[in-house]
This record gives C-alpha cells, structure tokens and sequence, in this order.
C-alpha cells in the first residue's frame, strides 16, 4: 500500500519557521514584524502597537505563564448605547467576524485573539494571524459606522 503522506526531504526548512518557546520575547516578535516588513513600535517594553499602514492598528502581548501572544485593540461606543445592545453588538462580532472574542468595558468594546505558543510558534502562522485580525477590526470599524448611521437616520 502506497504511503498517503511523505515527510519532506528537507526537514531542516521547517526548523527556521519554528521559534522555539524560549526564544519568544518582544525583541524577537519586532524582528519578525520587520522582516515581514510590518511597522510597528515597541511600548513599555512589554508590548508591541502595530502601526503598519492598511493594517489596523492593535497591539501584541506576550503572557509567558499561559503560553499565549495576545493580539487586541478597542473601539470606542457611541454614547447612548444600552448594555442590551452592547451585548448583542458583541455576540455579532462574535459570531460573524475573524476576531475570537469581543468584550465591552466601560465605553469600549474590546477584541481579543490570542494565539498559543506551547512548544513554539511558526513563524508565518504568526503574521498571517496578525494580518487575519487586522481585516476582522476593520470588519468590525465597518459595522460599528453602519450601526451607528442607521440609528440617526
């Protein structure tokens, strides 16, 4: 019976994709978003606020503990929003965009993505999720306006 799958002969390319969970820090992930050519600065030494144009802007944590990159950023409520509808603003986003979880506090709904890093992180996954979250805020931006120009017409 004939094998399905094959390993690649060249094992050793796979190897340069992985950073290995040790190796996962804020200096390492802004030299992955350079050579990915992604504009971004360093804040608090703790996080990274992407800025690249076209992207939109978010920041990225990393939580050693749970082993998780943390990709967020908010948008802030109109006035006047009920918690009823902040909710089912949230459970929409929730449901229908690339963005994992949506969460109000005070006057702002927040996304969230977290991305897992136990045992490693390869590379391209990484820049494709940051690029995937980004399109799912500008989604969002995009519901936000037209929820709030339907309620003044």
């Amino acid at each position: 019976m004939k094998e399905l799958y094959t390993m690649p002969n060249n094992i050793t390319s796979l190897s340069s994709e992985l950073i290995e969970e040790q190796d996962i820090s804020i200096v390492n992930l802004s030299l992955l978003l350079e050579q990915s050519v992604i504009q971004h600065t360093i804040q608090e030494e703790d996080k990274i606020y992407v800025t690249e144009s076209g992207i939109f802007a978010h920041w990225i944590r990393i939580f050693k503990e749970p082993c998780i990159i943390a990709l967020s950023t908010y948008f802030t409520l109109p006035e006047g929003m009920g918690d009823v509808q902040k909710l089912e603003f949230c459970n929409k986003i929730n449901a229908e965009y690339l963005v994992p979880s949506a969460y109000t506090k005070d006057d702002r709904v927040w996304l969230f993505n977290p991305i897992y890093f136990k045992s490693g992180l390869i590379k391209s996954h990484l820049v494709r999720q940051i690029r995937y979250f980004a399109s799912g805020c500008q989604k969002v931006r995009r519901e936000l306006k037209s929820n709030i120009d339907g309620k003044a017409e």
